[in-house]
């Protein structure tokens, strides 16, 4: 009975708990969120590298689907870990 009551108060610790980590996330949602000079900075490289890859290899439309399908890419990962 003693274990059984020890492992149900345990489980409901971690939702009491402080999160260590609040003032380092809204540090990187500041650096690295909507708008930020971070994000021009990837989309600025990733459009850059799409140029420099249709220059290159004379393959436009897959040089623009690369950098459409990174913008994609980042639009749906950025609410995944935490910066929208």
């Amino acid at each position: 009975m003693l274990v059984i009551t020890s492992l149900v108060i345990l489980s409901t610790q971690p939702t009491l708990a402080a999160d260590l980590f609040a003032a380092g996330k809204t540090t990187i949602k500041e650096t690295a969120g909507d708008g930020s000079a971070v994000e021009n900075a990837i989309l600025a490289a990733g459009a850059i590298g799409a140029a420099a890859g249709g220059f290159m290899s004379r393959n436009w439309l897959g040089a623009v689907g690369g950098f459409a399908g990174g913008m994609i890419f980042w639009e749906v990962v950025k609410p995944l870990v935490g910066l929208a």
